[in-house]
């Protein structure tokens, strides 16, 4: 990792893509920049203008925990479709690098863009190797990401500087890290893990679709399907999901195969859906950004009759 710039955009500004031939001129012979490629699936946002979500200073990295990244933003509801990933739906919230994007001059009476996706792949990134493992942002992460220590502030304290974190969120994320080391060595799950003692629980076969409205169980039936390790047949129950227990959401998405950030391979689901704008806040995480859309077994849900839904605050 190469010495951090100095930080180009915040949350809230109003940004512009720069036009493709720009950002390749960035790129190196594998189409990244920084080890971070710019996939064919992000040439439909090239020309537009967006809002910038979060500052992606950190992040979690399946498999290597939390990492930090320099001169990277993620902006508001740009995610990969997959198009490009035979399908893949992480619904991955894709990393901007700021030498792709340029300020918007007139931030007050420019507009934000409605997008309209036309993919040119032509010079980007390669989406697969010949023996089948795919690549993608998730997948290169850990290589565009650098070591970060578990008790390094620096980067919380910048976004309680930058208005992406309040005083008292972080030291509620001390709180929190404090009390989980302590129970990790008494050997007790983390705040808010749930863990079962079934060998392989039922991943439920209510057949959502999408636009269907769905109520999460209480979390004594959702340990029913839990092995030891809080997963339904390798799925985890993730703490930052109990926030959303006995709440009523509408179905997104079916899920049906994903891109292991790990392995680089593509897996299949079933009987699991996403719901709409569920995702992970990050808060077990030491505020990462990456706001990745959270998977729900059917088995963890119940379907709401029309006269029973209501909205979710």
């Amino acid at each position: 990792m190469t010495t951090a710039p100095q930080p180009q955009f915040f949350a809230g500004d109003l940004v512009e893509v720069k036009s493709l031939e720009e950002i390749k001129a960035t790129l190196d012979a594998h189409g990244a920049h920084e080890d971070l490629p710019f996939m064919p699936e992000m040439a439909a946002f090239c020309g537009k203008r967006l809002k910038v979500f979060r500052r992606a200073e950190k992040t979690c990295v399946e498999g290597y925990g939390l990492r930090q990244m320099s001169g990277t933003v993620l902006l508001e509801e740009a995610r990969c479709k997959g198009e490009q990933h035979d399908g893949c739906q992480r619904n991955c919230l894709i990393f901007w690098k700021e030498a792709w994007l340029k300020p918007v001059a007139d931030a007050k009476s420019a507009q934000v863009h409605t997008l309209i996706r036309t993919v040119s792949a032509e010079g980007l990134a390669p989406v697969k190797t010949p023996e089948g493992f795919y690549h993608c942002q998730s997948t290169a992460l850990a290589r565009a990401t650098g070591d970060l220590s578990k008790w390094n502030l620096a980067p919380l304290l910048r976004e309680v500087r930058h208005g992406e974190l309040t005083v008292g969120g972080f030291f509620d994320i001390m709180k929190r890290t404090l009390i989980n080391r302590v129970r990790g060595l008494m050997g007790l799950p983390d705040l808010g893990q749930l863990v079962g003692q079934v060998d392989k629980g039922a991943k439920g076969d209510l057949g959502l679709a999408a636009g269907e409205w769905v109520e999460i169980r209480a979390p004594e039936e959702i340990v029913q399907t839990l092995d030891v390790t809080g997963k339904n047949q390798g799925l985890s129950f993730e703490p930052d999901m109990m926030p959303y227990v006995g709440r009523r959401f509408e179905v997104d998405f079916a899920v049906r195969k994903i891109i292991l950030e790990e392995s680089g391979r593509m897996v299949k689901l079933s009987n699991t859906v996403a719901l709409k704008d569920v995702t992970c806040r990050g808060y077990c995480v030491k505020n990462c950004p990456r706001s990745n859309t959270l998977y729900w077994r059917e088995a963890w849900l119940k379907r709401v009759e029309a006269a029973r839904r209501d909205t979710a605050a």
